[in-house]
């Protein structure tokens, strides 16, 4: 269909050139664009994505010596210790 319109489109426009009026020709409406990300498409690159990022993981806790994450209240207590320095050392 759309290959049909375009063709149309060019023999209007052939017609107006070698005729030498200057009648205006309605033009086809172009086709609407479909959406690249339909859901089927994000589930997909978002599926492959996790995969590469777990199977990334496992190769690297695998052949490297990584050290291990601490606790989360560990975490968010040792980055409370780090702001109190900051805020006391631009006090004094």
């Amino acid at each position: 269909m759309k290959l049909l319109g375009v063709g149309m489109q060019l023999m209007k426009r052939h017609q107006t050139t070698t005729c030498g009026c200057q009648q205006s020709h309605d033009a086809l409406p172009p086709c609407p664009r479909k959406p690249f990300w339909t859901a089927g498409r994000a589930l997909f690159f978002s599926t492959l994505t996790f995969g590469a990022g777990v199977y990334t993981g496992i190769y690297v806790s695998q052949n490297y010596e990584v050290p291990r994450v601490d606790n989360p209240q560990k975490l968010v207590e040792r980055m409370n210790e780090k702001f109190r320095e900051l805020v006391d050392g631009k006090k004094k």
